[in-house]
């Protein structure tokens, strides 16, 4: 009997002694240049024409496509053609980040894609993306951070039609 309450005391005592604190899954995780990620606000910034597309998240991914849509509109045929014709998309995605200021204009813009021609292409559109609309965060206008990822050559197929 012993042989079996002893190890059971230690597994107990083990599991008891390495469990781990629990966390507060709603606070919010604010950036070290103090930007909030649009998923996590009470009202991100909006592209135009997201404002009545329904609750908070059919809003954001209404702006999520709309910022696809508008990258892929505004990509130049001519450097899509070229960058399709010379294969030399090592990886598939293309990572976009950037920052809406609490005036609403795109700041701080970055882009992560093996093709160089490409994310000079990318940087150069999302820096003429229209205005958003001001994001709040409980209360207070907050630079609001944006990250999206999505396939080149979906991007480089409908930018080249």
């Amino acid at each position: 009997m012993k042989k079996i309450i002893i190890p059971v005391l230690f597994c107990l005592i083990a599991h008891i002694g390495f469990a781990q604190k629990a966390t507060n899954m709603s606070t919010i995780k604010v950036g070290p240049n103090g930007t909030i990620h649009y998923s996590q606000m009470d009202n991100a910034p909006l592209f135009a024409g997201c404002e009545n597309a329904g609750t908070t998240k059919q809003q954001n991914k209404c702006t999520e496509n709309k910022v696809q849509a508008y990258l892929q509109k505004s990509f130049d045929k001519n450097t899509a053609k070229s960058i399709s014709a010379k294969r030399n998309i090592v990886d598939n995605n293309v990572y976009v980040r950037f920052i809406v200021n609490k005036q609403g204009a795109i700041e701080n813009i970055g882009v992560r894609v093996s093709n160089e021609q490409m994310k000079a292409e990318i940087k150069r559109i999302v820096a003429t993306l229209p205005r958003f609309s001001k994001g709040t965060h409980q209360g207070k206008a907050v630079n609001t951070s944006f990250s999206y990822w999505f396939q080149a050559d979906l991007l480089l197929r409908n930018a080249a039609e």
